[in-house]
């Protein structure tokens, strides 16, 4: 976002200047016409997507509505949420609202992050567990430890992580 730009509403213009490039990369690019478009909402993606492809329907994955309490800003006592954030959470929102106006259809990975979205788009969206499969992703037995030539001791624990841009 620009420097200037209200502090309660960084994410809706970082979002929008995401979903004005994306839009003009597509227009520079008329051989793509897509019969579906899929997008993680909130981040500007597809925002725009709606008027450049009418008819096309449009899939967003909803991951989180924002609340400034009883929310992922509030949860530890230990650290507070900082002081003016329930409107900072009320802004965030205004992308996400854009993309549950203009989809055709959403999901979301659990009832409970269902259940954040507000009641009237409820049944716009489906609740689709994109959990892991435990049945195969599981830890290997003690005997075999190897990570392509490197053993890794007995003992020794593994952290793994992947991020949202991987």
């Amino acid at each position: 976002a620009p420097k200037g730009t209200h502090w309660t509403n960084v994410s809706h213009e970082n979002a929008t200047w995401q979903a004005w490039a994306v839009k003009e990369m597509l227009e520079r690019t008329p051989a793509v016409r897509p019969d579906l478009i899929v997008g993680h909402s909130g981040f500007g993606s597809t925002a725009f997507l709606r008027d450049l492809y009418p008819g096309v329907p449009i899939l967003n994955y909803f991951e989180y509505f924002y609340r400034g309490t009883e929310s992922d800003a509030d949860f530890r006592p230990d650290f507070p949420a900082a002081p003016g954030n329930e409107y900072r959470s009320r802004a965030r929102n205004a992308t996400i609202l854009l993309d549950l106006n203009t989809c055709t259809r959403g999901y979301s990975p659990t009832r409970w992050q269902h259940g954040t979205l507000p009641p009237e788009y409820r049944d716009k969206v489906e609740v689709i567990f994109d959990g892991v499969d435990t049945d195969l992703w599981r830890p290997a037995p003690p005997a075999d430890r190897r990570v392509g030539g490197w053993t890794v001791p007995a003992g020794c624990k593994l952290v793994t992580y992947a991020t949202r841009g991987m």
